[in-house]
C-alpha cells in the first residue's frame, strides 16, 4: 500500500459506531428480496476490557410510498405509518464479541430504518449509524393531487433502498458526501426478479461486507459511504453495449453509477467514467470481484492495467500512462518509486507494478487497489468524508 488513506479514522468511527474499546455494528439479512419474507437484523458488539451488558437493536418498519411534491411523485422513497419494534439481549459482560438479532416478518412495500445501541459493563453506550432498506413486492403505481383535475393514480416505481445510510427517508436527492450504486436487471433475467435480488445479494455482500477477500477491504471499510439501490426492468446489456431505459432509466437518475447484472455469459465491460455504467454476471464464482473492477472503472475512472484491455484512465490520478517518462514524473509526484514504472505489453501505454496482484490488473481475490489506483480511491474517500464525492 502507498500509506494510510486519508480519514481513515473518522471511517472506522462511523463503521464501528465506536466509543473507547466498545464496538457495535448490524447488517441486514437478505440485504433486499422482492416477496414476503423474514428479514434478519443482526448486532455485534465487543468490548474486550469492560464487557458487554445489553445490545438494543432498534426498528422503524412502515409502507413505502412514493413521496407527493411537484408535479410528479418523488423517485426515492417515502415511508407511511409506521411502528417501532425492539430487541433487547443482556449479557453478563463477556468480553469477546457478543450478536443479537430481531427477526421481521416482511410483506410487500415495506421500509424498514434500523439501529443498534450496545452498553458495555460499565454503562457506556455506542450506537450504530441509522440504515434504510426495502422489502417485498415494489410500489407500481402513485396517486397524484392536482388543483382542477382532482386526483388519479399513474403507474410509478421508486428507486428500492437495498442499504441506505437515512433514519429519515423522505424522498428528494441524494446526498453528496454518498456514492449511490444501482444494481439492475438485464433483460436476460425475464420476470424472474427474485434470481436478480439473490445475485444482487452476493455481488453486494461480496464486495461491501467482505472481511475475507483483499479485493473487497476498501468497500467493506467504508462501506458507509455507499447507498446501494435494486431498480427495476428496463435495462439491456451485451458486451460493451449498456442501454437503461423506461423507469429504470428515472431510477438510475438518482445514483452516480449503474451496474447492469447479467445471467447468460458474455464480455463484462463499463464506461470510464467519474459515474457511468457497467456490467456484472451473477453466475460467475467471482462475481462480486467481477463489479468491483467494473466499478473501478465506472465509478472512479481507472483503466485495465492488462494487455488487450482499456488501458486508458479519466481517474484523479491516472493510472495509465502515454510514455515511460509521464509515468516517472507521475510516480514521483504521488512518492512511489518510479521504478514501478512498466510497459503494458508492447502497448506504449505504461503503469505503476509494483509486483503485488492489483484488482485492475489481476483476476484474483488476493488483489487489492495499488500505487496510483491506490490513490485515486483514497482520494475519493477523502472528497466523501468532506461531503462532496464528486
Amino acid at each position: 500500500m502507498t500509506g494510510m488513506r486519508p480519514g481513515l479514522v473518522l471511517g472506522l468511527a462511523i463503521a464501528l459506531g465506536g466509543c473507547g474499546s466498545l464496538s457495535v455494528s448490524a447488517e441486514h439479512d437478505p440485504l433486499y428480496r422482492a416477496v414476503a419474507h423474514t428479514s434478519t437484523i443482526t448486532a455485534r458488539a465487543r468490548d474486550p476490557s469492560k464487557g458487554v451488558a445489553e445490545i438494543r437493536i432498534d426498528a422503524i418498519e412502515g409502507e413505502l410510498t412514493a413521496c407527493p411534491g411537484g408535479v410528479v411523485p418523488s423517485i426515492v422513497p417515502c415511508r407511511a405509518n409506521a411502528v417501532a419494534r425492539t430487541r433487547i439481549c443482556s449479557f453478563g459482560n463477556p468480553t469477546g464479541q457478543v450478536t443479537c438479532a430481531l427477526p421481521l416478518a416482511l410483506g410487500d412495500r415495506r421500509l424498514v430504518t434500523y439501529t443498534a445501541t450496545a452498553k458495555n459493563g460499565a454503562g457506556s453506550t455506542s450506537s450504530t449509524s441509522p440504515v434504510t432498506y426495502a422489502a417485498g413486492a415494489p410500489l407500481t403505481q402513485a396517486q397524484i393531487n392536482l388543483p382542477l383535475f382532482g386526483s388519479f393514480t399513474i403507474a410509478w416505481e421508486t428507486a428500492r433502498p437495498v442499504v441506505w445510510h437515512t433514519g429519515a427517508p423522505g424522498g428528494g436527492g441524494t446526498p453528496a458526501n454518498t456514492i449511490d450504486v444501482g444494481f439492475f436487471p438485464d433483460a436476460d433475467f425475464g420476470t424472474n426478479y427474485l434470481a436478480f435480488t439473490n445475485g444482487l445479494q452476493t455481488i453486494a455482500k461480496g464486495a461491501f461486507f467482505n472481511t475475507t477477500d483483499q479485493f473487497a477491504s476498501d468497500y467493506t471499510v467504508w462501506k458507509n459511504l455507499f447507498n446501494l439501490w435494486a431498480g427495476p426492468a428496463g435495462a439491456d446489456a451485451q458486451d460493451c453495449s449498456r442501454t437503461i431505459g423506461g423507469s429504470a432509466a428515472t431510477v438510475a437518475g438518482v445514483t452516480d453509477g449503474q451496474a447492469i447484472l447479467h445471467q447468460n455469459a458474455f464480455r463484462d465491460c463499463a464506461d470510464l467514467a467519474l459515474g457511468g455504467k457497467g456490467s456484472t454476471q451473477t453466475t460467475l464464482t467471482d462475481a462480486a470481484w467481477v463489479f468491483v473492477h467494473e466499478s473501478g472503472h465506472f465509478l472512479h475512472g481507472l483503466g485495465d492495467e492488462y494487455v488487450g484491455g482499456g488501458n486508458a484512465s479519466v481517474s484523479d490520478p491516472a493510472n495509465i500512462y502515454s510514455s515511460e517518462s509521464s509515468c516517472k514524473t507521475a510516480a514521483s509526484n504521488l512518492s512511489i518509486s518510479q521504478s514501478f514504472c512498466a510497459q503494458i505489453g508492447t502497448t506504449g501505454k505504461w503503469r505503476m507494478d509494483d509486483g503485488n496482484a492489483t484488482t485492475m490488473e489481476d483476476r484474483v481475490l488476493s488483489s487489492d487497489w495499488r500505487t496510483a489506483s491506490d490513490v485515486a480511491i483514497s482520494r475519493r474517500v477523502a472528497k466523501c468524508v468532506n461531503g462532496s464525492c464528486y
